[in-house]
């Protein structure tokens, strides 16, 4: 009976912080937990995307840096590449992205991005100076060291020797 009770309750409660507009704890962070792999997708993405070239190569790593990076399905991590590479998804500004970052991972994993960011780069073995302007760009705005920035860079170069 006490059971019951308290399921009715929350249902009620549930209810009249809906009405009012407001997000449980849960709800918020299932919503936070969404925009951080849409961040990420959308910053591997537009690594591949950097150069003006897209290819097939440059997303199957993306995907696979995603998958990797937030511990996703390669399903998963394909469906958000999918919505990162729709047209009305591109960014005019990396700020919200960034954002998701900066408030919801450590310095290893922005570091571990940065990386990644560089593995889709390297990808078509051949590095543009946009994407690289690009990861250095999310490397500042992400408060990555620049000795760290430069480690990232040959690592991932000496993965896609």
């Amino acid at each position: 009976m006490a059971k019951a009770l308290d399921k009715l309750i929350g249902s009620v409660a549930q209810s009249l912080q809906k009405m009012a507009g407001v997000e449980t704890q849960e709800q918020r962070s299932a919503r936070e937990t969404q925009q951080l792999h849409a961040s990420i997708a959308m910053l591997l993405y537009e690594t591949a995307r950097a150069d003006h070239d897209i290819k097939e190569e440059d997303l199957e790593v993306a995907s696979t840096c995603l998958s990797e990076l937030l511990a996703l399905s390669p399903e998963q991590a394909h469906d958000l590449m999918h919505h990162a590479a729709k047209p009305h998804a591109r960014p005019t500004s990396y700020h919200p992205f960034v954002k998701a970052v900066n408030e919801q991972f450590n310095a290893e994993q922005k570091l571990l991005l940065i990386e990644y960011m560089w593995r889709v780069a390297h990808a078509d073995q051949d590095i543009d100076k946009y994407e690289d302007h690009l990861i250095r760009k999310i490397s500042e705005l992400i408060y990555v060291h620049h000795r760290d920035f430069i480690a990232a860079k040959h690592r991932a170069r000496a993965q896609s020797d």
